[in-house]
């Protein structure tokens, strides 16, 4: 690997067992603006090694979805709606929600409790006539999650 120059910072690598030049999407972008700096190192190296074969390399790609995509609060009421004792478990959604706003990162706070609550959200479920009841769980203990900070929360009272 030592023919090749990583583009993590420049926005392109050189790789001259391959005789190519790989230039990701942001500095093909920036080459299209004359007198850039990514412009005028596009035509060095080229002007060096003229017998490069240019490829340009698109935005990261992802792989797996994300499983939790879809998984907004609004389609989590949603789903809560869908049971017997459905008033109950919004009115705990509606607590769990409020007590997350006091972490760094609500949604998960906000997420493991209905994952918790639903383990089997994801499956199939098949809704009939009678709503199914289902038993409320505790709300997570909130010291185990990351707290705001203290400096930022001041900012905002006084901002």
């Amino acid at each position: 690997m030592k023919n090749v120059r990583k583009d993590s910072v420049t926005g392109y690598k050189l790789d001259f067992t391959t005789n190519t030049l790989t230039i990701n999407y942001k500095f093909n972008k920036a080459l299209s603006d004359f007198g850039s700096p990514e412009y005028n190192r596009y035509k060095a190296i080229l002007a060096d090694f003229p017998n490069l074969t240019v490829v340009v390399k698109a935005g990261r790609e992802i792989t797996t979805t994300r499983r939790t995509k879809r998984l907004t609060y609004d389609n989590m009421a949603t789903y809560m709606g869908c049971f017997e004792n459905s008033e109950a478990l919004l009115r705990r959604f509606s607590l769990v929600q409020k007590r997350s706003k006091a972490l760094a990162s609500p949604y998960k706070y906000v997420r493991d409790w209905f994952e918790a609550q639903f383990p089997d959200y994801k499956s199939s479920t098949t809704f009939t006539e009678d709503k199914p009841a289902i038993a409320m769980v505790p709300v997570p203990d909130m010291s185990l999650y990351k707290q705001k900070d203290e400096e930022l929360e001041e900012l905002d009272d006084v901002g």
